[in-house]
């Protein structure tokens, strides 16, 4: 009888749909949505934050290629896709991840840009890493292969750390050994 009665709940709630008799709900539910909808970023406000592949703790979570997990710092700003319940469904390099509300909050900016510079790729065949460290996986096509810049190519620089660059290519954003590379204007 209780699973009849659930049923006809799911049923009503259909024909309620389907008439246009949901006005009532949608108000109550459009300011929570609101704010996310005129937000296009994240901001991490955690350390340690864990990306998962899905919108639950019963979801794995992003690691680099030896296992470490992989955290956004915290502060950084990431593009907000959509919210699933608790959780907020973000860009991350070229995947789709999912964080806690708990540990970000909604915004409206990007991070500030700071001015670009220009690298030229120096080597042959150079990997474009997802993080700055041998650690991270590279860049590759469909078939597994590497996809790299040619050398010469210019890459639009916006970051650094010691020994990496970070910089755009392909309509993503990744990390270049110094080693391969020089600053250009």
């Amino acid at each position: 009888m209780e699973k009849l009665s659930f049923i006809k709940r799911v049923l009503l709630v259909m024909v309620m749909v389907c008439c246009g008799s949901v006005a009532t709900i949608q108000a109550a539910t459009v300011t929570k949505y609101d704010a996310v909808q005129q937000s296009r970023y994240v901001t991490i406000t955690g350390t340690g934050v864990r990306l998962r592949y899905g919108p639950g703790l019963d979801y794995g979570y992003y690691k680099d290629a030896r296992g470490n997990t992989i955290s956004p710092k915290k502060g950084s700003k990431l593009e907000l896709l959509g919210q699933d319940g608790d959780w907020y469904e973000v860009r991350y390099g070229q995947d789709v991840a999912y964080v806690f509300k708990q540990y970000a909050s909604l915004s409206s900016a990007p991070a500030k840009a700071q001015p670009s510079s220009m690298v030229q790729v120096t080597g042959v065949g150079v990997r474009l890493r997802m993080g700055p460290g041998l650690n991270y996986d590279f860049l590759k096509w469909k078939d597994g292969t590497t996809r790299a810049p040619k050398k010469g190519e210019r890459l639009v620089c916006v970051g650094e750390t010691s020994d990496w660059y970070k910089v755009k290519y392909a309509n993503g954003v990744y990390y270049i050994f110094k080693q391969y590379a020089k600053k250009v204007r």
